[in-house]
């Protein structure tokens, strides 16, 4: 059974996307949405990276882009690439896309209570 075939006709909630990530064929399962439901998802193990879109007219998953990883390849192209094919899929354009009309937005909020005393060169004695 492919990782397509295992999913729901349907956008995963984010439960689905914990236990897809839980999963021991994957190493990686994340949506490209920051929030709802998911109908992008990169999943990834050592050997490859996969782009997988939810199709509203096929009422299912496909899969729009693989990258196998190795020969010069990091996972970190792979799931950029494959981001990439998603929004192609979608109709959008990746090269057009900012921090403002992405399918997710992600603002990360830093604690200033963790590591204070690290950031400052504190030690305990």
């Amino acid at each position: 059974m492919t990782v397509v075939d295992a999913l729901p006709p349907r956008p995963l909630e984010p439960q689905e996307l914990l236990q897809l990530n839980d999963a021991e064929a994957l190493e990686l399962a994340v949506p490209i949405e920051d929030e709802g439901r998911a109908s992008g998802v990169l999943v990834a193990t050592g050997e490859w990276v996969k782009g997988l879109a939810f199709d509203v007219d096929a009422e299912s998953w496909t899969v729009v882009e693989t990258v196998s990883l190795g020969e010069g390849v990091e996972r970190v192209d792979g799931l950029q690439a494959c981001e990439a094919a998603i929004l192609r899929f979608r109709g959008d354009d990746p090269e057009a896309m900012t921090a403002e009309n992405a399918p997710g937005t992600y603002e990360p909020e830093v604690d200033q209570s963790a590591g204070a005393d690290e950031a400052t060169g504190a030690e305990d004695e």
